[in-house]
């Protein structure tokens, strides 16, 4: 599946240093700086946005480390040359807009 280029263009202008990165024929969105509300603060770490199928979710959010107290049964992974953390946070489908299934994924952590 192909990245709606309105909905990268509108991702972009909140985050402009985000650039797609494909690999093994998914598209992930690699954010250098990704602001992580939890906890009464804001965490800014890199973070990685599969834009596919990966264990059974249609999509799901990497960060570089795990947050504590947020999320359950986080696992690494590698992907991009890199590893790469996971809570389990199931059904973001793809049918949504970017900013959407970022926002999504991003409850998980408040």
């Amino acid at each position: 599946m192909s990245i709606d280029p309105q909905h990268l263009a509108h991702l972009k202008t909140l985050y402009p240093d985000a650039e797609v990165m494909p690999e093994g024929g998914i598209d992930h969105i690699y954010f250098p700086v990704l602001p992580i509300e939890t906890n009464g603060t804001v965490l800014k770490m890199k973070a990685l946005l599969r834009l596919g199928e990966h264990q059974g979710y249609p999509t799901r959010l990497f960060v570089e480390r795990q947050i504590a107290n947020k999320g359950q049964n986080w696992n690494c992974f590698q992907l991009l040359g890199n590893a790469w953390w996971a809570p389990s946070w199931n059904y973001v489908t793809l049918d949504l807009p970017l900013c959407a299934i970022l926002a999504n994924h991003l409850t998980v952590f408040r």
